[in-house]
């Protein structure tokens, strides 16, 4: 293992004053002891920053950078990757943490791969307890440890959420820094896709190496959290990735014109099913905004959505009934 190597992780932090000392203190316990922590506070107008700036004295590894302004998470990361001087680099968010071995298994994974064309992928943990109560556990494959797979796996990583994700990858920082690879701004959706996909394409990233453990533990449970955003249809956004997607895994013209049009009606249904859960809307509202939706389907979208949505209601209303008996 190459235990010489610097690893810098770059955290934009956003409101974060009540879990940033967890998030770095988990990475300071980290077996691996080589690390840059590149704090970037984007303005968050409560004590975030003094939190900062406190673990920056406490730890020497630990660099604090403040915007100018707020300016969002891609213009967070990428004003880290301005400072970040290391071998490699990984992401974690500012109300996550990770296991102690989080850093030390990427390291083995990628340096005993002996292809430098190969991602390596770890598990993690989805903590939603404030919205459902719920912890999901997501692996990369339930066979080995260790399990190399090929690049046309890629549409089954992104169905099983283990794809489009950033901290559960460690990337080569000299193939981001010559090629000049950016996290998009003026994205709103599907930013970090775009950004692992340019990474993929410039270090020729032919294959995967699965890390069958559970290092990383994403929280849901802050509504101030980075991810916590508003859904905006941004639809082309999320179907020029898949087109990049699959021109990475040598589809044909025709091949990836058809499944961009499938992959578009699951981008419908997938806002429509988000509309119809929003609190703050009528059902009325929601017909509207789901109305306006394009496509050629979208009164049956509209129709699915609605039943499945009082199918849903009334489970729980069953559930209830049930659990006071």
């Amino acid at each position: 293992m190459e235990t010489n190597k610097k690893v810098s992780i770059v955290i934009p932090v956003y409101k974060a004053e009540d879990t940033i000392t967890r998030c770095v203190e988990s990475l300071e316990k980290n077996t691996y002891k080589n690390l840059q922590i590149i704090l970037v506070e984007d303005c968050s107008g409560d004590q975030t920053i003094n939190v900062c700036k406190e673990l920056a004295n406490t730890y020497d590894n630990v660099l604090c950078i403040e915007n100018d302004r707020n300016h969002g998470v891609s213009y967070t990361r990428n004003h880290g990757l301005d400072y970040a001087d290391g071998t490699y680099l990984m992401f974690v968010d500012s109300d996550d943490y990770v296991e102690v071995d989080y850093v030390e298994t990427m390291i083995s994974a990628i340096s005993c791969a002996d292809d430098k064309n190969v991602m390596p992928i770890c598990g993690y943990v989805n903590h939603d307890e404030k919205k459902n109560g719920r912890t999901d556990i997501f692996l990369p494959s339930n066979e080995s440890e260790y399990l190399k797979k090929s690049i046309q796996i890629m549409p089954e990583l992104y169905e099983n959420r283990m794809l489009q994700i950033i901290w559960n990858k460690i990337f080569r920082l000299d193939v981001i820094k010559q090629n000049h690879i950016r996290f998009k701004e003026e994205m709103f959706i599907g930013e970090d896709f775009r950004f692992l996909l340019e990474y993929m394409k410039a270090a020729k990233i032919s294959g995967f190496l699965f890390v069958n453990k559970v290092l990383c533990h994403y929280m849901r449970d802050n509504e101030n959290s980075l991810m916590s955003r508003l859904l905006e249809t941004k639809i082309q956004d999320s179907l020029d990735n898949f087109e990049i997607m699959y021109e990475l895994m040598g589809k044909s013209l025709d091949e990836i014109q058809k499944l961009l049009r499938e992959e578009k009606e699951k981008q419908l249904e997938y806002y429509a099913y988000t509309i119809m859960h929003d609190t703050n809307m009528t059902m009325k509202e929601k017909k509207e905004k789901i109305m306006q939706l394009p496509s050629e389907n979208v009164k049956d979208i509209y129709i699915g959505q609605k039943c499945l949505y009082k199918k849903e209601k009334l489970y729980l209303c069953i559930k209830k009934v049930l659990k006071k008996k």
